[in-house]
């Protein structure tokens, strides 16, 4: 006769085993291609990856490096990508014109004490305050998050839009040079670029830092989202621990940004490294005033609600900031 206290442990022991199976499963690895450009702005998303955080939150995170903006849209449009590092004016907008998006985080917020964008004159246009630009030409790129910042630098300095004549240059490194040759007298940069402008003696007017907004996002197709619930938890807790270990030192993440962006080498020792944000979505106010840009440009028609443009409620990331 078979052991009955046997057979029953060997039964009971099956069915746990089995149990267990059905309510604790290994998760399976969430496949991601995000779209990112060559710029300071990305640094977390590459420490996360290359250091395996995103790994460790079950996320096989690939960065789809793209030369521009326009590049970017084109793939995510295609369906080609499922998140993206954008500004927060392209992101509001393709939201607006019914593209399927959230907004996850803000990548890059003004801080007092890092620029990331300014208005910079040539090195021999004798242009030394922003009263001096009235009238005259500033290169930027219309529509983009570049005029957005002129027009705000220029109220920030109790100026209007039309104080100056705004002058089409879309293409960041010609704009660059035309800057330097003295071809145009001033421009709209981004960082590193402004301090390679005056490592060659262009003038920095007037930044950013006191502008209190966010410029850069990180975005996801809405689809995956409502698919798994545990997605932007995972994707924010990767971030934030990236996040974290670049703001606790800095230089020792220099390196990476040189190595995987478009950096100029020249520059690099005098270069600031910026402190990244606290993972956060842009704010209402934010949001707002992007639409109202826009809106005001006839590139929008009415605003989309503020729900509909980030992701709500996402669990907070772990970690100090």
């Amino acid at each position: 006769m078979p052991d009955l206290k046997k057979t029953g442990a060997a039964v009971l022991a099956g069915v746990l085993i089995l149990f267990a199976g059905l309510v604790s499963p290994v998760a399976a690895q969430t496949q991601l291609r995000f779209g990112v450009l060559p710029v300071v702005d990305t640094l977390p998303l590459i420490v996360g990856q290359q250091q395996g955080l995103f790994a460790a939150q079950q996320i096989d995170l690939e960065l789809v490096a793209f030369q521009s903006a326009l590049e970017r849209d084109a793939a995510l449009q295609a369906g080609r990508l499922d998140g993206y590092f954008g500004d927060i004016l392209n992101t509001v907008l393709l939201i607006n014109t019914g593209h399927e998006l959230r907004i996850l985080t803000t990548a890059y917020h003004t801080h007092p004490d890092h620029r990331m964008f300014g208005i910079v004159t040539a090195p021999e246009a004798g242009i030394v305050t922003v009263a001096q630009l009235k009238n005259r030409p500033v290169a930027i790129s219309r529509a983009t998050i570049i005029e957005y910042l002129l027009d705000r630098l220029l109220q920030q300095q109790g100026r209007t839009p039309a104080f100056v004549t705004k002058q089409e240059i879309k293409k960041i490194p010609i704009r660059l040079q035309m800057l330097l040759a003295g071809k145009v007298p001033a421009a709209l940069l981004p960082e590193p670029l402004l301090t390679l402008a005056e490592s060659k003696g262009a003038r920095v007017l007037v930044d950013d830092r006191r502008l209190n907004m966010s410029e850069t996002v990180l975005a996801m197709q809405t689809q995956l989202l409502s698919q798994d619930a545990t997605l932007a938890d995972r994707f924010l807790r990767a971030y934030a621990l990236a996040v974290n270990k670049i703001n606790h030192a800095p230089q020792a993440y220099k390196p990476v940004l040189v190595e995987k962006t478009r950096f100029p080498k020249p520059i690099a020792g005098r270069y600031k490294m910026p402190r990244f944000p606290a993972v956060a979505p842009p704010s209402p106010a934010d949001v707002a005033a992007a639409q109202a840009w826009l809106k005001n440009r006839g590139m929008i028609s009415r605003p989309v609600a503020y729900e509909n443009i980030v992701v709500m409620n996402a669990p907070a990331a772990t970690g100090k900031q």
